[in-house]
């Protein structure tokens, strides 16, 4: 739903703090990223594209400070330029404030290792 990402909110609880903090999607991949979509963990739902000021390059990471109401555990989408779209399951965004995106290795599901993300300019 699109109340999923406002700009900020406030809950009550442990998580509110966490929730305050904004959230880096980094794009691990080796193209842009068109589009970025989140949603709660169990919503069938995805949110409208975030990245609404262009494609996210390679390298580069969108903060995005989620809304009230966004719980802790999200499906996220990833887009890229050529139309290959990268998803992760339940991420624990409370625990870990960066969330890394990158097509599944030939050899496992992880990542590799990458430099430090850039910024979105």
């Amino acid at each position: 739903m699109l109340s999923l990402l406002v700009v900020t909110g406030i809950l009550a609880g442990p998580a509110a703090h966490a929730q305050n903090e904004p959230v880096r999607f980094v794009n691990r991949a080796a193209q842009p990223a068109t589009a970025l979509h989140v949603t709660r963990t169990g919503n069938s739902a995805w949110s409208a594209n975030l990245l609404n000021r262009g494609p996210l390059p390679a390298g580069q990471f969108l903060a995005v400070r989620l809304g009230e109401g966004a719980g802790c555990r999200l499906d996220i989408r990833l887009v890229l330029q050529d139309g290959t779209e990268i998803q992760r399951q339940n991420a624990d965004v409370c625990t870990t404030r960066s969330v890394e995106l990158a097509p599944a290795a030939a050899t496992g599901d992880q990542p590799p290792p990458a430099a430090a993300p850039q910024p979105r300019s």
